[in-house]
């Protein structure tokens, strides 16, 4: 064969080399979640407010970090304050910097602001926490079922303000529940926390009173103290995020009880905060970034979850286990099998 003929066979055979070769990389085009590599996740965990709530924003916060550490994606958080003006500027000014390609964002009061930046920066991957947007093909939002969880924390407070057992349980009937703000995200706590209670009792009383915003915990623990002394609750519910530290505060200092809201709160104030209602902000943000690098992230869509899902439960640490009466203990295993299994139904305002 001539040496001209070698030549013409070889540049044939890595031509149907380099072909293959391109065929071979095509096939993680059609996946919803995007490229399956880690090193491709450029996050933002932008926080509506500041971090040290020691609840809400710290879980994402812990979620995030959990993805960073075993997952390997890159992130950056940014705490965008209290003023709500600066949330919609501050946000879009770090979008619009082109260095993130998923934005971590939650909350009732950044729904808007998400949903405008999402329609003009479609490039944007939107991972929202806490409220539904839909519709939007860039966003994937989960919603999680705090009114079972609570449900839950309802039906614990009932079985406290009616205990014999708890040496700061009082005779009266009357549980207390302090909100951040009168919206409807905290109005569906509310709604099942009513649910629980009358589920256990039906004599018992709810107390609602709200702060106004999510940061002012001494105007949470004046509430809670006005709870406490004119209205003679002896258990409340922290709905208010970080202005809520007031009300355990409150609730320590007065020698009654307090039930904590999304991370575990009952180290903070031990027999005083007897549970708290896990909304597992953590371990969703944790598992939607898991989901993202399979390519499995369906975005254009909401996921709700509850207690079967683990969205949503009671902290039951070794300090649950030392204050809670067993009987107590006994009665919310009780109940919360029959949330499970879907005996008991509860009502969203949502």
């Amino acid at each position: 064969m001539s040496t001209k003929k070698l030549s013409v066979f070889g540049i044939l055979m890595l031509s149907i080399a380099l072909i293959l070769a391109a065929c071979g990389k095509s096939g993680d085009s059609g996946k919803s979640g995007g490229s399956g590599n880690s090193s491709d996740i450029s996050a933002l965990y932008y926080v509506n407010g500041t971090l040290g709530d020691k609840g809400f924003f710290d879980s994402a916060e812990a979620g995030v970090q959990k993805a960073v550490k075993e997952l390997g994606i890159q992130a950056k958080t940014v705490e965008g304050g209290n003023n709500q003006a600066d949330w919609a500027s501050g946000l879009e000014s770090l979008v619009a910097s082109k260095k993130y390609n998923v934005v971590v964002v939650g909350t009732s009061q950044m729904v808007d602001i998400v949903k405008d930046l999402a329609k003009r920066y479609p490039d944007v991957k939107f991972i929202f926490f806490d409220d539904t947007i839909k519709d939007v093909p860039n966003v994937y939002s989960m919603l999680y079922s705090q009114s079972e969880g609570s449900f839950l924390a309802g039906a614990f407070a009932a079985l406290v303000t009616t205990s014999t057992e708890l040496k700061g349980a009082n005779p009266d009937k009357v549980i207390g529940f302090v909100g951040g703000m009168d919206i409807p995200i905290i109005n569906d706590f509310k709604a099942g926390y009513e649910q629980g209670a009358q589920y256990v009792d039906k004599d018992v009383k709810v107390v609602a009173s709200y702060v106004g915003d999510f940061a002012n915990a001494p105007k949470a623990k004046e509430l809670t103290l006005a709870q406490i002394n004119s209205q003679k609750v002896d258990i409340s519910f922290n709905v208010a995020g970080g202005a809520g530290l007031g009300l355990l505060e409150a609730a320590n200092e007065k020698g009654v009880y307090s039930i904590g809201v999304d991370m575990n709160q009952n180290p903070l104030y031990p027999g005083s905060v007897l549970t708290s209602m896990l909304k597992n902000v953590d371990v969703s943000i944790f598992r939607a970034f898991d989901l993202m690098k399979k390519g499995e992230l369906k975005f254009g869509t909401t996921e709700v979850l509850g207690l079967k899902e683990g969205g949503v439960g009671l902290a039951k640490d070794d300090l649950y286990q030392k204050y809670v009466p067993k009987s107590i203990q006994d009665k919310m295993k009780e109940i919360e099998d029959k949330l499970s299994s879907g005996e008991i139904k509860v009502k969203s305002i949502l």
